[in-house]
């Protein structure tokens, strides 16, 4: 209950990467908040495919990682202690987390563009510590209150829910649009959602995955294909007449391809994946005779928020995307499972109550 004191222990458990593909589980001593910040018991957190880029690549565009790195960045739990001058939030209240925290400062930030804030510290993007481990420090506005019947592990999904959110409102869709989302992992899912919410009217998905394909059609996806089985562009032309928006999600050359070609005259392409590559190409005389509208999306921006209230009001569903749940030891099997793609993972789970997979 709100209020109460509760138990912390001395000394917590963190799940640190140590070197690529090598994650072990470490005691630390459990920090105390200080003034202005905000020790909160982690309960669930969701991996990233950006935290397998660290885990299998050490690096992510061009941030390269210096080793050990705590990695994380969608977590939910309940507050343990507050610092001194901390006000509006209490001892045993639910949150979830806003991952980043920018400067307020920059010209940027006074744009409302805090997203792109140069000087952003966003969490397990090293040498922002991630989450993790049992507990965590926060500002104070990174904790954003739960109403009542939201659990912990649609708390966490919300991060890339408000991805998919910012993604969409970036596009404008109309309504009645017709979209095509290259990739079907989490954002891809929840992209197709977030359009279906907009007012698209048609949904297509490329895909390789059979088992992603298999549950596109529960996130508002009409028409899901392997991009590598025939002409798949072809089809979803065929069945869309024209595609007005296209979501590139895989972070691959093939994918933006895909994407950039889609899209109709005077189109919009929404380039959302993060390739692990340097340099994409585009070619650039198809893109420039039908004068393509690109647009790069990073992260979310304000769209936390509005996704808690849209799943409280039940319109959307960001915890469909959960396949498998593990335990904070398990975090090294989870992330392998992750990117090996095992098993029809889609989103994997740290639950910290929990030391079953399923």
């Amino acid at each position: 209950m709100a209020g109460e004191n509760v138990h912390i222990p001395a000394t917590m458990h963190t799940a640190v990467l140590t070197g690529l593909r090598r994650i072990e589980l470490i005691e630390v001593p459990t920090p105390a908040p200080g003034p202005g910040q905000v020790l909160v018991r982690l309960r669930a957190v969701g991996i990233c495919g950006s935290d397998v880029h660290h885990y299998a690549d050490g690096r992510i565009g061009d941030a390269v990682d210096k080793f050990p790195v705590v990695l994380g960045h969608e977590p939910a739990g309940e507050i343990a202690a507050l610092g001194v001058g901390v006000s509006g939030l209490a001892v045993g209240e639910r949150v979830a987390i806003e991952p980043a925290l920018s400067c307020e400062a920059c010209p940027t930030c006074r744009e409302g563009r805090q997203n792109s804030c140069p000087h952003v510290q966003f969490l397990g993007t090293p040498p922002v510590r991630g989450v993790f481990e049992e507990y965590h420090l926060f500002h104070p506005e990174q904790c954003v209150p739960l109403p009542d019947g939201i659990s912990f592990e649609e708390a966490a999904a919300l991060e890339p829910m408000a991805v998919a959110l910012h993604a969409v409102g970036l596009a404008r869709l109309k309504l009645g649009a017709r979209v095509a989302i290259m990739g079907g992992g989490p954002i891809g899912m929840l992209t197709a959602a977030a359009a279906r919410l907009a007012g698209a009217s048609f949904v297509a998905m490329t895909e390789p995955i059979p088992a992603r394909r298999a549950l596109a059609a529960r996130f508002g996806v009409d028409l899901a294909l392997d991009p590598f089985a025939g002409d798949a562009k072809a089809e979803i032309k065929k069945a869309a007449g024209q595609i007005d928006t296209a979501f590139e999600v895989a972070g691959v050359q093939e994918a933006v391809d895909d994407a950039t070609q889609i899209a109709g005259p005077g189109g919009t392409a929404v380039i959302i994946g993060i390739p692990a590559v340097d340099r994409i190409s585009l070619a650039v005389h198809d893109l420039r005779r039908k004068e393509l509208h690109m647009i790069m999306a990073r992260r979310a921006n304000h769209t936390l928020e509005p996704a808690m209230r849209l799943l409280k009001a039940g319109r959307i569903d960001p915890g469909a995307i959960i396949t498998h749940r593990f335990s904070l030891a398990q975090t090294a099997q989870a992330m392998e499972l992750v990117h090996a793609y095992g098993e029809g993972v889609l989103k994997a789970m740290i639950v910290m109550e929990s030391r079953q997979t399923s």
